[in-house]
């Protein structure tokens, strides 16, 4: 009986403590929700609650902003900027939906997503902060990490032996978020811009820790001991960069054209391939251009073309042409050699 009796005491002392600490409990949450009640924002507050960009298209982002429920009002959405590593801030100035002079507004509980016109290539795998101004209200801001996108040029290579063309070898680092397409390579010399055919053609698809070796045909021998930049453009609008000094491998330089008034079927030509030059060179044309643009191959010379002229030598070639009716004029003499290297000389055919 006894037994029973304090089975009983203990039961009602046990319902009585859980019924006190659920009092207890509400008291508190009701304080808790009291408090926030107490403390609920005079003013708008926003909240920027999602970003999304495209490596296929870095002309632009995303930006999702909402006015949450609790806000008291409407808000008005003034503008939106980019603050980027280097401490500049960039306005957005084209957005869809347009935001006006005066604003745009969001409604108590509704949201908006803004595709922002911005080109982001030139911060590719910084970090960026978001910043939306609002009237009279709290703006928000949102710190994210654009995706990174890393192409090197990692090799560049000029063959004495092949004076038109060179090899360039670019590569889409491991570390790159996304695939590229190669769609041009570019070449600048004296703010002069080139745009270079190569083999095989482009474009070309790099996807990340992929490279690929391009042949570029462009005749570089005028450009010797000049620094050039070479760009690699790529059909997203991210861009590689490589500046380099091309060396002096080879100078051909015609020495004399001399006419011979006893003979005036023939005219004498000395080319020469200095001690500067690092390579022979095989000489396979002589031409003539006259004023009116007319050209003139010289097929009849002796020594006899193709002809290899070795470094530090002179030869003097005596090519057949009746200048006698061309007395008076001027015109332009060309060599060209089977590596791509080529020189020329104006000179007036004599009276």
């Amino acid at each position: 009986m006894d037994l029973n009796i304090n089975k009983l005491f203990f039961a009602i002392a046990l319902i009585a403590a859980f019924t006190a600490g659920a009092l207890l409990s509400y008291i508190w949450v009701v304080g808790y929700y009291v408090s926030l009640e107490l403390k609920a924002p005079k003013k708008p507050a926003i909240s920027i609650y999602d970003f999304t960009v495209s490596v296929e298209d870095p002309t632009f982002f995303n930006i999702s902003i909402l006015n949450p429920s609790f806000s008291p009002n409407r808000v008005e959405i003034l503008g939106i900027h980019v603050l980027t590593g280097d401490n500049i801030v960039h306005k957005i100035t084209s957005t869809d939906p347009k935001i006006s002079s005066e604003g745009y507004t969001l409604d108590i509980g509704a949201s908006e997503t803004f595709r922002c016109s911005w080109n982001w290539t030139k911060y590719t795998g910084q970090s960026i902060t978001i910043i939306v101004l609002v009237k009279d209200g709290s703006g928000g801001a949102l710190n994210i990490k654009l995706p990174l996108i890393e192409i090197k040029i990692t090799s560049l290579e000029f063959n004495p032996e092949e004076g038109s063309q060179f090899n360039v070898t670019i590569e889409n680092s491991n570390r790159s978020d996304d695939g590229i397409d190669l769609v041009n390579i570019k070449i600048t010399d004296d703010n002069i811009s080139y745009n270079v055919e190569t083999y095989p053609s482009l474009p070309i698809r790099l996807n990340p820790s992929n490279s690929t070796t391009l042949t570029c045909k462009w005749n570089w021998f005028d450009h010797q001991n000049k620094t050039i930049t070479l760009t690699v453009e790529t059909l997203q609008g991210f861009i590689a960069e490589k500046i380099y000094k091309i060396p002096l491998y080879a100078i051909l330089i015609i020495e004399n054209v001399e006419f011979n008034p006893s003979d005036t079927s023939h005219i004498n030509v000395t080319i020469v391939n200095p001690e500067k030059s690092l390579t022979q060179l095989n000489i396979t044309d002589i031409r003539l251009i006259l004023e009116n643009g007319t050209t003139i191959m010289l097929m009849e010379t002796e020594p006899k073309l193709p002809y290899i002229i070795g470094v530090n030598r002179r030869v003097t070639f005596t090519c057949e042409w009746n200048w006698s009716i061309y007395r008076g004029k001027e015109v332009t003499i060309t060599v060209n050699t089977k590596q791509g290297y080529k020189t020329k000389i104006i000179c007036k055919v004599p009276p």
